[in-house]
């Protein structure tokens, strides 16, 4: 009986991951093409320590299997890529507003896919308190 009533619970507990991984992945994807497109643009001409972290970032999207989060190592990579994501566009504007910058409504939407991903991370280290 017990495993009857616990099927449920992890089927509900690999939904909830299989989201979550999913989001990431998005997530990764939209913020590293917005930043790669800011690249190819010229936008990180005159800021060497931003371009360095899309190249970090970019490392750690390369680690995630075939661009697919499929499991708890590809979602550490994601939120490695999230990390040097965010690092970037701090580079880039230290208030995270960017603006002014023409491309201000993508970098935002790109700063709240990478945050998203990171909150992702932090709800699961955060341990669940109960009573």
């Amino acid at each position: 009986m017990a495993a009857k009533k616990s099927a449920p619970a992890a089927r509900s507990a690999k939904t909830e991951d299989q989201r979550r991984f999913l989001r990431a992945e998005e997530g990764c994807r939209s913020t590293l093409d917005e930043l790669l497109t800011l690249e190819r643009e010229g936008g990180l001409s005159s800021h060497e320590t931003a371009a360095q972290y899309v190249r970090m970032a970019l490392i750690y999207y390369k680690r995630i299997r075939n661009g697919k989060v499929m499991g708890p190592a590809d979602f550490n990579h994601a939120v490695d890529v999230a990390t040097a994501a965010r690092r970037a566009m701090s580079a880039l504007d230290p208030a995270l507003e960017f603006c002014g910058h023409p491309r201000q409504e993508r970098l935002a939407a790109a700063l709240r896919h990478a945050d998203g991903i990171l909150a992702d991370y932090q709800a699961l280290k955060t341990p669940i308190r109960r009573g």
